[in-house]
């Protein structure tokens, strides 16, 4: 099973997705960010052949539903693969190939986009999407937000997830932005753990800390620094 969303926050014009799985690295795998939309890949057929392509499409001012549409068309594994996401012009698109394994479908919100496969019921979709619609606070914790509702409606069919991330594109980078758990058992839990770990490390870099132990000016690169996508 993976279930996962991709959105966008109008307020700060962030991307994120929030993904759990029983497969294992799915934070190395399934999300896509960057400053043109949200994407994730899933299933049996997905990865960096589908996601580059499509953030390099998206760069250069193409469509999502058209970067998506030109790369599902020219393979045969995408019967197999789980596609959605947002781009920068607010246009959404979700694609579940016909050999994703039940219960496996997608929905499309306002701003944002659920998918899933082998999961216990079609609620778990609707949990995602509602917890979702629901969250308030910070873009990123949303999203945690969101996964962690799919926990409630019985998440994957065959138990335990193995991996989950998040992965958020926005100015000023932050710690909790690119966040993995790759522990099988309780993922998720840990990824909110990981979450809160970071919120904790960047409020101890605030102004006043640092200039405490810099003495001087804190130099930009230290008080704000871009982390890898």
């Amino acid at each position: 099973m993976t279930i996962s969303i991709a959105a966008r926050d109008p307020e700060s014009s962030q991307y994120g997705v929030a993904v759990a799985s029983a497969f294992p690295a799915v934070g190395a795998v399934c999300p896509w960010v960057s400053a043109d939309g949200a994407v994730v890949t899933q299933s049996w057929d997905a990865g960096a052949d589908y996601g580059e392509s499509i953030r390099y499409l998206l760069g250069r001012g193409f469509s999502l539903p058209t970067a998506a549409e030109a790369l599902i068309a020219g393979r045969d594994g995408s019967v197999g693969l789980q596609l959605h996401g947002i781009d920068a012009g607010g246009e959404t698109y979700a694609h579940t190939g016909e050999k994703c394994v039940d219960h496996a479908d997608h929905f499309t919100g306002e701003g944002y986009t659920v998918a899933g496969d082998l999961l216990a019921s079609p609620d778990v979709i609707d949990a995602v999407a509602a917890g979702f619609e629901r969250a308030t606070g910070r873009f990123t914790d949303r999203l945690l937000t969101a996964l962690e509702a799919s926990e409630s409606a019985g998440g994957d069919k065959r138990g335990d997830n193995l991996s989950a991330a998040v992965l958020v594109y926005g100015e000023p980078a932050k710690l909790y932005h690119n966040l993995r758990v790759d522990t099988p058992g309780q993922p998720i839990a840990d990824l909110r753990e990981a979450y809160e770990s970071a919120l904790e490390t960047e409020r101890g870099m605030d102004d006043e800390e640092m200039q405490k132990f810099w003495g001087d000016d804190v130099p930009e690169t230290i008080r704000e620094y871009p982390i890898r996508y």
